[in-house]
């Protein structure tokens, strides 16, 4: 299924243990390839920015290869990973 830009942004993307994650804001792309890189997401819940360990104030790129699926929701896959302060 293929998407337009318009219609995914504001879409709300959810972890798919049913955390709500924040809202699609952008999605970045590769300008010589075209290929999505990640998606931009703003309104991110500070329970999830807690889980990943990330202090940002405004929004978060989420690499694309943790989106499961886009549809009436961005449903990605459930963060299992906090990197440790050496790899910071």
């Amino acid at each position: 299924m293929v998407s337009r830009l318009n219609e995914i942004i504001g879409l709300e993307v959810f972890a798919e243990d049913g955390m709500h994650v924040g809202t699609l804001e952008d999605v970045s792309i590769d300008p010589e390839t075209g290929k999505v890189l990640g998606i931009v997401l703003n309104n991110v819940k500070e329970g999830f920015m807690k889980i990943v360990g990330i202090e940002a104030t405004k929004g978060i790129i989420v690499p694309y290869g943790a989106v499961k699926s886009v549809g009436d929701i961005v449903l990605m896959k459930t963060v299992a990973y906090r990197p440790s302060e050496e790899e910071a």
